[in-house]
């Protein structure tokens, strides 16, 4: 498990449409907390486990090609 911040782009009904979760397609999301500047600090606007990489498909396992 991981936490990450992600941004809301929009609600719709009962689903939440989020951006810059450093997941892959397909992960369940298990909980969603509202940011507070108060509580949580970010020094970073991104650090996503793969942002060192230019071309993330070239160093991924058999697991993740289509």
């Amino acid at each position: 498990m991981d936490l990450s911040p992600v941004k809301l782009e929009r609600i719709e009904g009962n689903k939440l449409y989020i951006r810059d979760a450093d997941m892959l397609d397909g992960t369940p999301l298990l909980d969603i907390k509202p940011y507070s500047p108060m509580f949580d600090r970010f020094d970073v606007s991104r650090s996503g486990r793969m942002d060192h990489v230019k071309n993330g498909r070239k160093i991924a396992d058999e697991r993740f090609q289509k």
